[in-house]
């Protein structure tokens, strides 16, 4: 059962993506829309239908406009094609829907409504669709039916005049996109004027090379003002029309004057048009606009994750700039704290020793001389000692100077260790401060083209929104680590040193005099033999530094220094992150230069073509 079902997909996929088709115009463009259409492309539907409707548009009619500004004379001269009074004229603007002139064995309207609806009406009922007074419901496009031989090769649209309104304006602009030639209608009171020709050239690729330009009511001047005026449109219009004729709808009406009218110049014109030409032409000019429309969504994208790539960059290269600085400063403050605690062993050995007393003191022996043997004589000596105790209390409870000191020490310490914290915290912040403010610019981004591709834009947003989890998790996680273990060295510190020193004294206080009193065992033992122990400044101060842990912070501050292998580590793990992070936007840029590629390899065959 899955194997039919995976066949099957398979099958619809090569039926879809990997036909193949012959060389000719319609092959050519079949497979490069084919390329264009392919699954990673992730096209939208409205593009899709365009690149369908362009090769369906090979078999259709070409659309050939009359466009010009409002009261130029298109209804007068569509109703000359039509051969019937079909299009309402007047003085006010009333043709404000695209209108479709298609053929037919006989007349008919269809009327295409906003909602999608439409009916089949009789051509007289145009008028209540076209007047812009009437209130009825809403039409989208109006197609008018009649039995004209020149409409079975071209279909002609009638659009509402350049300058009646902004509405008016912006639908004739959307028609235009969708034509393969135009007639330019124009009064010749107006042929050549500035403002004529600013509209021209703002529509110029959309007007192509096969347009022409028609003078409406030559019959207002004589030969020659026509002549004169004809010359200075050649010189001005030329550049835009492949051909500049004047003619008189007022004239083509009466049949006397018909022929004086050259309506049929344009009629010939009309008929004579390379069908074919204009279509090939018409899609490699709308293919071309599509392949522009998705290259530019492209570099959009590619810039996007390039902004995210050089903050990463930029990161990175603070990190460098700031890493010898605080390695230094690690390295000034492991100095500093060990001989904060040098400091501190000198000044509680300094106060121990100040204890050390010296009192009388005696002992009785046995006499070995002859005459007083069995008798005990007595012995007098001075010894050293020292009062724990009151030693004890007198640094420390009597006076508060040295703990006033102790604290002072822990507190510039503490201040030290804070002062690194916040460095590299601040990195960090600095690194999401960027983060945040990309994802605030483009977590709702925006397609400005009804053919740029949905999923296209709905990942990016989703990534951009994602951006925290992707960018900033991995970072945090890493200081949060960092500054736990730099609490956990201070924590060790405070509890085996700071917060240790009255212990530390009271250890060696208790140390020192119990070796006072050992040695006085010894000493009344023997006193030849053994002397009495009088405690060295050098002697207390080495045992100070062993209570305190001394030696054991020397070791993870100057030879293993911990704190400088914190800093070191999360520097390198910065590092290692960053490239993490590139990775993962050089493998959503991988999937665009693939589209990248896709284009330009389409825009080279339509070349080709």
């Amino acid at each position: 059962m899955q194997i039919d079902i995976l066949n099957h997909f398979i099958k619809a996929y090569k039926d879809a993506y990997l036909s193949d088709f012959d060389n000719s115009f319609e092959g050519c463009i079949k497979t490069l829309c084919k390329k264009l259409n392919e699954p990673f492309m992730h096209l939208s539907y409205e593009l899709s239908k365009e690149l369908e409707d362009l090769i369906f548009s090979l078999e259709k009619n070409i659309n050939i406009a009359i466009v010009g500004q409002f009261s130029s004379g298109k209804s007068s001269l569509l109703n000359l094609i039509l051969k019937r009074e079909c299009l309402p004229t007047g003085i006010i603007p009333v043709t404000f829907k695209p209108t479709f002139l298609h053929y037919a064995k006989e007349y008919f309207l269809r009327v295409e409504f906003e909602d999608g609806s439409d009916i089949i009406t009789d051509i007289e009922d145009l008028a209540q669709y076209t007047d812009q007074r009437n209130e009825l419901k809403k039409a989208k496009n109006l197609h008018i039916f009649a039995p004209i031989p020149l409409l079975k090769k071209i279909t002609l649209v009638d659009t509402p005049g350049l300058n009646a309104n902004e509405n008016d304006t912006l639908t004739t602009s959307k028609e235009l996109k969708n034509i393969h030639a135009a007639i330019w209608l124009s009064l010749i009171d107006n042929a050549g004027k500035k403002s004529e020709e600013d509209v021209i050239r703002e529509n110029l690729e959309i007007l192509g090379e096969n347009s022409i330009c028609v003078l409406n009511q030559k019959d207002k001047l004589t030969p020659q003002e026509l002549d004169n005026v004809l010359k200075y449109a050649k010189q001005v219009f030329s550049k835009y029309f492949k051909e500049i004729i004047a003619i008189s709808c007022k004239e083509a009406k009466a049949k006397e004057s018909y022929k004086q009218s050259n309506f049929e110049h344009l009629l010939s014109f009309l008929q004579n048009l390379d069908e074919k030409g204009l279509k090939q032409k018409f899609i490699k000019r709308k293919i071309s606009i599509l392949c522009e429309i998705l290259d530019n969504e492209n570099k959009l994208f590619m810039e996007i994750f390039n902004q995210l790539l050089l903050k990463f960059q930029s990161y990175e290269e603070y990190l460098n700039s700031i890493y010898e600085k605080i390695l230094e400063e690690i390295i000034i403050l492991n100095h500093q704290i060990l001989n904060q605690l040098k400091s501190i062993s000198e000044k509680i050995s300094s106060e121990i020793f100040n204890c050390v007393k010296e009192k009388e003191a005696y002992f009785y022996k046995k006499s070995t001389k002859f005459l007083t043997r069995n008798l005990y004589i007595r012995y007098d000596y001075k010894t050293p000692f020292i009062s724990s105790d009151d030693a004890y209390l007198a640094m420390f409870y009597n006076s508060d100077v040295l703990n006033k000191e102790f604290k002072k020490i822990k507190n510039e310490i503490n201040c030290s260790f804070e002062n690194i914290k916040e460095k590299l915290t601040k990195l960090i912040d600095g690194l999401e401060k960027e983060i945040l403010l990309f994802k605030a610019e483009f977590s709702n981004i925006q397609k400005d083209n009804i053919f740029q591709s949905d999923k296209n834009f709905s990942d990016l947003r989703a990534f951009c929104n994602a951006s925290e989890e992707y960018f900033l998790k991995d970072f945090k996680e890493l200081l949060y680590k960092s500054l736990l273990d730099l609490d956990l060295f201070f924590e060790k510190l405070n509890l085996k040193a700071f917060a240790n020193y009255e212990n530390a004294t009271k250890l060696s206080l208790s140390f020192f005099s119990q070796k006072i009193n050992e040695s006085r065992v010894l000493y009344e033992l023997d006193s030849s033999e053994f002397v009495l122990f009088y405690p060295k400044k050098s002697e207390i101060y080495e045992r100070v530094l062993q209570e305190l842990n001394v030696y054991e912070f020397e070791n993870l501050l100057i030879n293993k220094p911990i704190i400088a292998k914190i800093a070191k580590n999360f520097f390198e793990k910065n590092k290692i992150l960053i490239e993490e992070k590139k990775q993962v936007v050089e493998f959503k840029k991988t999937e665009l230069y693939k589209r990248k590629k896709q284009i330009t390899d389409s825009c080279d065959l339509l070349k080709e073509i």
